[in-house]
């Protein structure tokens, strides 16, 4: 429809009283017209900065502050958030803005200047390993000996697991420092291969079962920023399976305020375009209502072994798969798999 001779035509038609109701529809109708959508969406960004001022309150009474939703994208194609999909699904979730503690965002700033921070920790080159991996994002990531010491030092409401805790944690990030790295003692003699060998382990030799990255962004005031957090950790259990947790964070800039909530979207198996798929809501003990994706037109465990969720406005990630990998795959493999899934997410609790 165009906005003029047929939105005219039809505004008149409706007003006129040409359609079999006494109800006036101009208004409703009116909403879905290219006029109407700004309107809406003006008002959608007013109700926004309201529930971005009860943002704190919300916050500390623990509250949800929003809920993850599934879109399957063969069935529902081209959605407005993505219009050059058609295949997989998409998961969309709202975000809020955090602040880090001073000193956490000082340091992060140095690094993205190729500085030591106050402490003299220098720059580091971030990796990850596994299925369930962050962006590698900037300078700033680092790692941590546990998921709860990562939790004190950022500060952010990050979900707590007994389970998770006491099984056997893996690499879940590695680093090294950015600054160039000064070759051991004993190292004169070393060939161009010594070298090579020597550096490559780096990385490896400075592994941590938990840690972060930033992804940074511009703002309006010409400086670069950390705009996003992911969280990671990696665990196996008793049983064999690892679970990879990941916990996404929007940071607070000068363009958007602490207490700012955003509706994001993530699109997953998009190439996939044979899959068919449905989804489980679970709830857990604590209230927490998990998306839990299903591919009905592949026996693939690995393709029904995510979790998807939002609590306290954070964006959290879950993936199990067995340690081993998963071999022959078989529908038995994907109930076990989910199992293990819903088993991690009902020991997932607020921090204390």
């Amino acid at each position: 429809m165009t906005p003029d001779r047929d939105e005219t035509l039809l505004r008149q038609t409706l007003l006129e009283g040409l359609h079999p109701t006494e109800t006036d529809l101009w208004p409703a109708v009116a909403e879905a017209l290219p006029a109407g959508e700004k309107r809406q969406k003006r008002r959608t960004r007013a109700l926004r900065l309201a529930i971005c001022i009860g943002a704190p309150l919300l916050l500390a009474a623990g509250a949800l502050l929003g809920r993850v939703q599934f879109t399957n994208l063969r069935t529902n194609p081209r959605p407005s958030f993505a219009p050059d999909k058609n295949t997989g699904y998409a998961i969309q979730y709202d975000q809020t803005a955090y602040v880090l503690p001073d000193k956490l965002m000082d340091s992060l700033l140095a690094h993205y200047n190729g500085q030591p921070d106050a402490d003299g920790v220098p720059p580091m080159h971030i990796s990850t390993s596994g299925y369930n991996v962050p962006s590698s994002g900037g300078p700033g990531g680092r790692g941590y000996d546990s998921w709860a010491d990562l939790t004190e030092a950022t500060g952010l409401p990050l979900l707590q697991s007994g389970l998770l805790d006491s099984a056997t944690p893996k690499d879940a990030i590695y680093w090294n420092s950015a600054l160039p790295e000064p070759p051991p003692e004993g190292s004169e003699d070393w060939t161009e291969q010594d070298f090579v060998l020597y550096y490559n382990r780096l990385p490896l030799s400075q592994a941590q079962p938990a840690g972060f990255t930033v992804l940074w962004s511009g703002t309006s005031d010409y400086q670069m920023a950390p705009a996003f957090l992911s969280a990671r950790r990696k665990d196996k259990l008793d049983n064999g399976y690892t679970v990879e947790l990941m916990a996404e964070t929007m940071l607070a800039t000068i363009d958007r305020p602490a207490g700012t909530t955003d509706t994001q979207h993530c699109i997953y198996f998009s190439q996939s375009s044979g899959y068919t798929w449905d989804v489980e809501e679970y709830t857990t003990p604590s209230g927490i209502v998990v998306l839990l994706p299903r591919c009905t037109s592949n026996k693939s465990p690995y393709l029904s072994s995510y979790g998807y969720f939002e609590q306290d406005g954070i964006y959290y990630t879950l993936f199990v798969h067995p340690d081993e990998g998963w071999g022959p795959a078989t529908r038995d493999q994907g109930e076990e798999a989910r199992a293990v899934l819903k088993e991690a997410v009902d020991s997932l609790v607020p921090v204390e």
